[in-house]
């Protein structure tokens, strides 16, 4: 019997005695007796502890603590580690002035409270890392501490559904219809030669309701996934549509894969957190991954708090997101870059999760540079596929090079937290060569205060219902956002095109005056200047 001092006094004397009575009565008969006496008496006295509340605790602490990601360094992987961490510059450098910065400085600097990050090279994981805290002023993250990854959470369903599709549980190519029991898509711009496929919505060609989704709030009743598509209540978004022909056009959906999740809830008769457990978390190793909703309590411990831009934590700590297959990921950075490698072994032939026909698969007829969600950054061979998400107080990133086997991800817990990611994945560029995700050269153009006046005032973008305020700041211009959902920017007028504007952070915005109505595009999208009074001219 092994002597532990965690089983209490009434043991540790039980196995005094077994010692004693060893070295006494050796060779002797009656030493069975005494050993069958201290058997009863360790199984006792282990029931008793195992009863008590404490160890149970204790037991379910170190259980956990075992199963979740230590941070690691590969061998010969310090070097590119400390370049990574102390080389984070803006997208946008002016007259080639470069300064740069480390990431928990930055992290100061931007008021961002956690960051968490893995390293791919070769197919491998060369090294993860995490700094900050789960909430502002809180307990230090590591490498096993929980975010939200939003929208890689599609990427995670387009690739257990290719699983499913080699299998031959479904057909991308089949009318959805085909799949579902429990919800039937409204009358719309489908018709039997274009019917709503997996294909054409896991692609976001669909011609399904474009958007997003906001989340729903700690102890607010969650909807359906049924009623989240037809806009019932509880729900707090709108009817999902087919408003355009499907396969005609790329326009992002989450809709659509709410639509894909109630399918493959319906044909394979489980609930969605066991068909990604069962078909992409499980078989490659995602282990702390979870699409449950709402999180078990037993993880809140370890998992990071949102931050709004003002530096608030979100009311609850997070948002929940019943969109599953749209935006329901939690996860961490090595959860993602486990992902991320065993696609890389699938594109070589050599996974044992994915076909290479099915990687193939994935990147074999982009559409306009985007694949089944992935966009497509560089040229030829060198090409990496790239995805972001973002939910209330969380910002992720992942990247990989299929040939090559590099990538890299990265998890963050404030809406900001994707300014330092894009830096991040720049550090990362220049530290392993990459051919994408570099910095921006430019020339600042100091243009008359006249000039820079007349295009101050307040923007309106009808379709989007953003309002901004231009302001003179310096010599600048200073663009802020009434509804505070994004960080105020200080653009500067750089060489190039006329009124043409920059911020470090890569942001670029373009003046043009049309019909005496100034307007501007900013984000890829066009606002216009609303009219201004006489004496504010």
């Amino acid at each position: 019997m092994k002597c532990n001092p965690l089983h209490g006094l009434f043991l540790h004397l039980a196995c005094n005695q077994e010692n004693s009575f060893s070295a006494k009565f050796k060779n002797n008969s009656n030493m069975n007796k005494y050993i069958l006496l201290l058997s009863l008496l360790s199984v006792m006295a282990s029931a008793a502890v195992a009863k008590s509340p404490q160890n149970i605790s204790r037991i379910t602490d170190a259980k956990q603590q075992e199963e979740r990601w230590q941070c690691h360094t590969a061998l010969h992987a310090e070097g590119r580690k400390s370049k990574v961490e102390n080389s984070i510059m803006p997208h946008v450098v002016f007259d080639g002035k470069i300064k740069a910065n480390s990431i928990q400085s930055e992290m100061r600097k931007l008021k961002l409270p956690a960051f968490s990050v893995a390293v791919i090279h070769n197919g491998q994981l060369d090294w993860s890392d995490a700094w900050g805290q789960l909430e502002a002023n809180g307990t230090p993250v590591d490498c096993g501490s929980l975010f939200q990854a939003g929208s890689l959470a599609k990427p995670a369903t387009v690739l257990a559904a290719l699983r499913l599709k080699a299998a031959k549980k479904i057909d991308f190519d089949k009318n959805i219809e085909n799949y579902l029991a429990s919800y039937e898509l409204p009358a719309g711009q489908q018709n039997k030669t274009h019917p709503v496929t997996f294909r054409n919505l896991l692609t976001h060609t669909s011609g399904l309701t474009a958007g997003g989704y906001g989340g729903y709030a700690q102890k607010v009743q969650l909807p359906s996934d049924q009623q989240i598509v037809r806009g019932e209540a509880p729900s707090n978004t709108s009817k999902v549509s087919v408003e355009n022909e499907p396969g005609t056009s790329l326009v992002y959906s989450g809709g659509g894969y709410t639509v894909v999740e109630i399918a493959l809830q319906d044909h394979l008769n489980q609930d969605f957190n066991q068909i990604m457990n069962q078909w992409l978390l499980r078989p490659i190793g995602m282990k702390q991954a979870d699409f449950s909703v709402p999180l078990a309590k037993s993880k809140h411990l370890y998992t990071a708090r949102g931050h709004q831009i003002d530096g608030t934590v979100v009311p609850g700590g997070w948002h929940n997101h019943p969109e599953q297959a749209a935006a329901g990921l939690w996860a961490t950075a090595t959860d993602m870059a486990m992902l991320l490698i065993e696609m890389h072994k699938g594109f070589k032939g050599e996974s044992e999760v994915f076909t290479k026909a099915s990687i193939l698969e994935l990147i074999s007829k982009p559409i306009e540079n985007h694949a089944f969600g992935f966009r497509m950054m560089g040229q030829g061979d060198d090409v990496f596929i790239t995805h972001y998400g973002g939910t209330m107080g969380y910002q992720a990133g992942m990247t990989l090079n299929l040939r090559t086997g590099d990538g890299a991800v990265y998890l963050s817990n404030a809406n900001h937290g994707s300014n330092l990611g894009a830096a991040f994945l720049r550090a990362v560029s220049r530290t392993y060569d990459w051919s994408v995700f570099k910095e921006e050269n430019v020339q600042r153009l100091k243009l008359p205060s006249k000039i820079l006046k007349s295009l101050t005032g307040t923007y309106t973008f009808p379709d989007q219902g953003w309002q901004m305020h231009v302001t003179l700041e310096n010599g600048d211009l200073r663009f802020e956002f009434p509804d505070g959902n994004r960080l105020p920017l200080v653009m500067t007028a750089i060489q190039g095109r006329p009124l043409e504007f920059a911020h470090e952070t890569g942001v670029h915005a373009y003046f043009k005056d049309k019909e005496s109505i100034m307007h501007i595009q900013l984000f890829g999208q066009i606002g216009q200047r609303l009219e201004i009074s006489p004496s504010e001219k």
